[in-house]
């Protein structure tokens, strides 16, 4: 399938051709299993717990739990963290605070939040204790109503960082800062809505793109990502 880009493109560099050039690879079930993570992370009182499935999930379908008023946001906050492969002593640290975690979750699903505002419910005095800027921005977009919250992982920050040529997102070594801000997070959604823009689909399927996928053969963007990056 070829690309639709805009002549309006604000990126012209041999990082976006590259990126541009690989074809569209779409990510299936990936993670761990929702029911043997939160086993093996020893959860207790997990919300709906005989519902957890047995299997990885997709991205859509965990999208699909977190955004249903019917599920408790804590059994979604056991799916999403599953689907990333979050690891165990994170994953007890940031289920010692559920209550506050909780009570994100619903004002993410609620919504009405701006970019930044939503980031920083987890920020400062709000941060929780096993949850970096990787995965609970997983969380902005699982949760909230519409797609445009995207994840900002290493991969896809440490995208947009080679492709705009720019220290968009301030990272720590590979990976995200911890000192990273609403405003930091807002920028760097703006960058994915115009590369989304400049070739004429939705910001989620970029970002979706610029996350890739890794394990021992890593797909051709993460590949990029990895030599240039």
């Amino acid at each position: 399938m070829t690309e639709r880009r805009a002549t309006s493109s604000p990126f012209s560099n041999a990082h976006w051709d590259a990126f541009v050039a690989i074809p569209h690879q779409a990510q299936g079930a990936v993670g761990n299993a929702p029911a043997k993570w939160a086993k093996s992370c020893g959860l207790d009182a997990v919300p709906d717990a005989a519902l957890l499935s047995g299997q990885p999930l997709t991205r859509q379908q965990v999208r699909d739990i977190c955004t249903v008023s019917a599920r408790p946001v804590l059994f979604g906050f056991v799916c999403a963290m599953a689907w990333g492969g979050q690891g165990k002593s994170n994953a007890v640290r940031a289920w010692k605070s559920r209550v506050p975690l909780q009570n994100n979750l619903e004002r993410l699903r609620a919504g009405g939040l701006t970019r930044a505002r939503a980031f920083d419910l987890f920020t400062g005095k709000n941060w929780i204790l096993g949850l970096g800027p990787a995965y609970f921005s997983k969380l902005l977009y699982f949760f909230s109503p519409a797609p445009m919250n995207y994840i900002m992982d290493q991969w896809t920050a440490r995208s947009v960082n080679l492709i705009t040529g720019r220290k968009v997102v301030p990272m720590a070594g590979d990976y995200v800062s911890g000192y990273s801000t609403g405003e930091h997070y807002q920028a760097f959604c703006e960058e994915i809505d115009a590369m989304a823009a400049a070739l004429g689909c939705a910001g989620q399927d970029i970002e979706g793109r610029l996350f890739s996928q890794g394990g021992r053969k890593p797909w051709p963007w993460r590949a990029f990502v990895k030599r240039h990056g």
